[in-house]
């Protein structure tokens, strides 16, 4: 995108020298020279979309200031540099000075270097930039771009593959990667590029992270991304500060429309800042227990140090086939945490992929899953936020527009209704058939109603029902899988029975135990069933609710 700027100098050498320099970049452009304040304004009217204005000190006769400032006042989103007749630090240090006190954000000397004017026009579009975005996105009600930061319960859990493939499916021109596993980032390699530049070499400018800065630390992978790959080396990592990483945060959010940060598994100052300042946080785990209890430890410490309460964690299923033992029931159970999307196993083909580094060229099963599920996932916010946008009127205007139809409504038959009154009509008239038709229809409706919150009742009571079945049976079967169901002979046990019926009963709520008879618990060596009853509204009738649940071998 290029930057426009709008010159103001009575100065051929300034307009000159200035002219060069844009004229050899690819990222500005001189939108309009003028001499003096007045043409300043001017040329802003007739220009809107101006991003920068330089204006020199020595313009309108030495009043330059005075025209930065009333620039200012005028359009205080755009961003202003002014030229100065310097030669030293010093010198340049009180002209900065000066120059913010009228509202410039940068000053540039009338013999600089290419480079440097590049640097600090750079850095001055990047603030109008951020700044016009922040305006526009408060009006909408959120951000300019997501950002989505993806952590792993444990190492090997596929956290790497699966940013790698939700940035592939996010967004197809505006999204960047970002690999913060500073000490063993393998997304270069996934993606197949080699690489010189890494996020860290951002970490020495920190506030001062740019689009242009981004652009030339990122690289281009197939699939339209851009990636901020990690260090090659893996104690260059160490150089990565908190402030860092926030203004890296900060940068990405405004300069991207999705940003997919891949934090590892590992937890230091540097990730845990991205983990607080991600619009998203995903937690990735595999259906085996190690990788669930190290979930469940992670939102634990991420709750202890204050870096993200667990309740603004999603939970993603990684490698998901049919045959696991561990059901995603018992991953919520046991992570207490819903599940967000899962992500099948991708096999040979998907193996092959990752060996090749083809992985986003190679079609396969998980590519699917990740571009259908995860991606909707990650969007549902942003889907959110749009269906709470009204095309038509709002709210309030629906609300005054009903209510000025309702009062219309009314006003037009009141005058009928004198009429009549006047001329001796009785209001209980048959000629008035409103009057006839509120009379009968109010019962009725009065009945609808009634029997509606009945029903709604009734249903709540069932529901009720079903949950605290569901409930039982899980721990009747936990009995099940601890004690286990045949003895060493192979026959099975009355104890343990007897000790899961009385497990069962001790779960269900006071006002449902006593109806329960062993007969409406059936016990089995692969599951548990209970059946409740729930009395109804109607005497003598009553509803029953069952529920089962599998046995999982314990110890």
């Amino acid at each position: 995108m290029v930057t426009k700027v709008l010159l103001a100098t009575p100065s051929h050498e300034v307009r000159d020298h200035l002219g060069h320099i844009f004229a050899e970049s690819d990222g500005f452009e001189l939108a309009a020279a003028v001499s003096d304040g007045a043409g300043v304004l001017t040329a802003l009217d007739r220009q809107p979309d101006i991003d920068i204005v330089v204006v020199d000190e020595a313009a309108d006769d030495g009043r330059g200031h005075a025209v930065a400032r009333s620039v200012g006042l005028a359009t205080p989103l755009t961003g202003i540099v002014m030229v100065v007749d310097t030669h030293s630090p010093a010198e340049m240090s009180r002209a900065m000075a000066a120059a913010m006190e009228v509202g410039a954000r940068s000053v540039i000397a009338r013999n600089a270097g290419l480079e440097e004017v590049l640097t600090r026009l750079e850095a001055v579009a990047s603030w109008s930039a951020m700044a016009r975005a922040s305006i526009a996105a408060e009006r909408n009600g959120g951000r300019s771009g997501q950002v989505v930061a993806v952590a792993g319960a444990k190492g090997g859990v596929g956290t790497s593959v699966l940013a790698l493939l939700l940035a592939r499916a996010g967004r197809a021109k505006d999204t960047l990667l970002v690999d913060l596993d500073l000490g063993a980032g393998d997304l270069a390699a996934y993606a197949g590029v080699r690489t010189r530049r890494s996020v860290v070499d951002l970490a020495a400018v920190e506030g001062e992270v740019t689009g242009r800065m981004l652009r030339e630390t990122t690289y281009e992978v197939p699939g339209g991304l851009r990636l901020l790959p990690a260090p090659s080396e893996g104690e260059r990592g160490e150089a990565m500060t908190q402030d860092a990483v926030r203004s890296v945060v900060s940068a990405l959010r405004f300069e991207s429309g999705l940003a997919v940060l891949d934090v590892g598994a590992h937890l230091d100052e540097p990730r845990a800042t991205a983990l607080e300042f991600a619009d998203r946080v995903l937690l990735v785990t595999t259906p085996d227990l190690p990788s669930l209890r190290a979930a469940r430890r992670s939102l634990a410490q991420w709750e202890r140090l204050a870096v993200r309460r667990p309740t603004t964690v999603e939970l993603v299923l990684n490698r998901r086939t049919p045959r696991d033992e561990v059901t995603p029931a018992l991953v919520e159970r046991i992570v207490e945490r819903p599940i967000a999307f899962t992500v099948p196993d991708g096999g040979a083909a998907f193996a092959g992929a990752v060996n090749t580094a083809t992985l986003l060229e190679t079609p396969t099963p998980v590519h699917t899953a990740v571009a259908e599920v995860g991606v909707a996932a990650i969007r549902e916010q942003a889907a959110a936020a749009l269906e709470g946008t009204p095309d038509g009127p709002t709210e309030v205007e629906t609300l005054v527009a009903g209510s000025g139809r309702r009062a219309g409504r009314r006003a037009g038959k009141r005058p009928g209704r004198r009429a009549g009154r006047g001329k001796g009509t009785d209001p209980a008239d048959p000629a008035d058939p409103e009057a006839g038709q509120a009379t009968v229809e109010l019962p009725v409706v009065i009945l609808v109603a009634l029997m509606v919150v009945l029903l709604l009742v009734q249903g709540i009571g069932w529901a009720s029902g079903l949950l605290a079945a569901r409930a039982a049976a899980q721990e009747g079967a936990r009995t099940v899988g601890i004690h286990g169901y045949y003895d060493v002979l192979g026959q099975p046990r009355d104890d343990v029975v007897d000790q899961v019926r009385d497990d069962v009963r001790e779960r269900l709520p006071g006002s449902l135990r006593a109806a329960v008879g062993d007969s409406d618990i059936e016990v089995s060596p692969d599951e548990v069933s209970v059946r409740v009853t729930v009395s109804t509204i109607l005497p003598g009738v009553d509803l029953s609710a069952s529920s089962s649940a599998a046995v999982y071998r314990e110890g």
